[in-house]
């Protein structure tokens, strides 16, 4: 079997019997803690669990050719910062419509789709952050309109809480109110930022 590493050939080969366990090997052997794994290719097709199956369930000697491209902290940065606005998009159209849901009191619906929201949400926050700290970036010191990312962000945390207490309270017309004119106002205003956090990353 032949295994590629960010395009050159790995010396030594690769132990594990299934592809989980070789990409658990390639990580414990090959690759540095800054580094993420981003693509997987198996025999020149990219690796769709969907399509091929669980990684335990594709066994060693169905791969032919392995091939696996990483990226560093910081280019993973940048590229999210590239990305996630289309992220954002997709994300206040769901709180749009999550919104409208429990308006018309289909709170069983608007629940689980508003719980899908709300971990996007989380997620996005945890990403930024993450991001923040990959790149060096202090959001105290970046200010948009007059007003620094560290606040917006923080304005961001808020806003979850506000949301968990609406729900707690079973307060649907507040939750709705909340998601539709207060996060989905935030959720553009990050998605306008996006490009000029990754200017001022670049620059």
């Amino acid at each position: 079997m032949e295994v590629y590493l960010d395009g050159k050939p790995l010396e030594g080969g690769l132990a594990g019997g299934n592809l989980q366990e070789m990409l658990q090997a390639l990580m414990d052997s090959s690759l540095t803690q800054d580094r993420t794994l981003t693509e997987v290719r198996i025999n020149g097709q990219p690796f769709e669990e969907a399509r091929l199956g669980a990684a335990t369930a594709l066994s060693r000697e169905s791969i032919e050719r392995l091939e696996v491209e990483t990226l560093d902290a910081r280019q993973v940065a940048l590229h999210f910062l590239g990305n996630a606005g289309q992220y954002l998009n997709t994300l206040a159209a769901a709180v749009e419509r999550v919104a409208e849901l429990f308006r018309v009191s289909d709170e069983s619906e608007a629940s689980e789709h508003y719980l899908t929201c709300l971990e996007s949400l989380q997620l996005f926050m945890q990403v930024l952050q993450t991001t923040r700290d990959a790149l060096e970036l202090d959001f105290t010191a970046i200010e948009v309109e007059g007003v620094s990312l560290e606040e917006r962000l923080e304005r961001l945390a808020r806003l979850v809480q506000e949301l968990l207490s609406a729900q707690e309270q079973e307060d649907w017309v507040l939750l709705a109110d909340v998601l539709q004119y207060d996060l989905c106002q935030q959720l553009h205003d990050w998605r306008r930022l996006m490009p000029l956090i990754r200017e001022k990353a670049l620059s």
